[in-house]
């Protein structure tokens, strides 16, 4: 959180920043197709994977603050040129990781899907709290109604201020999960690729084969692999293969479709391409695309894997902890570790 006395408005939030939209943009433009129309429109990166005051919150007083915003900002003029180095070719390095890591994690809970996943989630439980789980004064104050006392506790939870500051404290711990796996930075000959309103897609442990998600997952640790398009013609692919960080991966047509497939399937309301051609979103029944590069990788691997470890050791550490200011890399696998695949 950044700490000021004033806040540029902000009216049209971007639940997907304008810096990783532009690599798909011609002359400031995207094509995006929006649920419900039967053909894409050319949009202004301006306007594209945009909701109204997304993350305002209000002080104390009730005057209206935009913070969060100037958060969010600021991570992603920190992760601007890193990201532009992966697109254009140079190396995976600490650094360079690091900040587009960090740009990642929070693009996983900056849109709708975390916002409501976390509050399926504590619903229930809250319901399942009893009068003796209160204090007597919390009791008191509703005259003695629990479900009121309940209600109260729930709004509290999903109250603007509480919840963009969970998806600014998580997000910060989920970065270095996302540092601490291995990426691999795909390539493909043409701009094939497409982005959404949700473009990170989390391939849960459990599963072998699936048809394309329709909801973005949560919880890198138990993903399987994680693949985010970066550009029109450039992904990352992240797994726990216990292996250094490889560039320049040269992948098919098909494999771009593959992924294009889960990255439109879980959009929310948009998704959107470079303008031109329609890239391929093919439907069916699909394997991770880990297979393609690390045939032994599965799930025995990925439990038991150096990287993996390191992961839980450093979610076992700052678990309790709200504020954590320093993120965890990995790039080059120290030579004592045993590769997993």
């Amino acid at each position: 959180m950044l700490a000021r006395d004033s806040y540029p408005e902000v009216k049209s939030s971007h639940i997907v920043p304008r810096m990783y939209q532009r690599a798909w943009a011609l002359r400031g433009q995207v094509s995006v197709h929006i649920d419900g129309a039967n053909s894409c429109v050319r949009m202004s990166t301006r306007n594209a994977g945009t909701r109204s005051r997304y993350y305002q919150r209000s002080r104390p007083s009730g005057e209206a603050i935009h913070d969060i915003e100037a958060s969010l900002a600021y991570v992603e003029d920190k992760a601007t040129q890193p990201l532009k180095q992966l697109i254009s070719g140079e190396p995976v390095t600490v650094e360079r990781k690091g900040g587009v890591a960090q740009l990642l994690a929070l693009q996983m809970l900056r849109g709708p899907a975390f916002f409501e996943q976390r509050e399926e989630i504590l619903a229930p439980m809250l319901e399942e709290l009893q009068a003796s789980d209160f204090k007597p004064a919390a009791i008191a104050a509703a005259g003695g109604d629990v479900a009121k006392v309940r209600r109260r506790l729930l709004s509290a939870y999903l109250d603007p201020t509480q919840r963009f500051m969970t998806m600014l404290a998580t997000g910060v711990k989920m970065a270095s999960v996302l540092s601490l796996m291995r990426w691999q930075i795909l390539r493909f000959d043409e701009p094939v690729l497409a982005y959404s309103d949700h473009p990170v897609v989390l391939w849960p442990m459990s599963l072998e084969r699936s048809a394309p998600f329709t909801r973005q997952g949560l919880g890198p640790l138990g993903a399987f692999e994680i693949r985010v398009p970066i550009a029109p013609d450039a992904a990352i692919l992240m797994t726990w293969v216990d292996l250094s960080d490889q560039e320049d991966i040269r992948l098919s047509a098909r494999a771009a479709g593959e992924l294009n497939a889960f990255t439109v399937s879980q959009s929310e309301r948009q998704w959107m391409h470079r303008p031109g051609a329609e890239p391929p979103v093919p439907r069916g029944v699909f394997a991770p695309l880990s297979r393609m590069l690390a045939p032994t990788y599965d799930r025995r691997s990925a439990l038991g894997s150096a990287r993996r470890a390191a992961a839980q050791r450093f979610i076992a550490r700052v678990e309790d902890r709200r504020h954590v200011d320093d993120v965890e890399v990995i790039v080059d696998l120290p030579a004592l570790l045993t590769p997993a695949a």
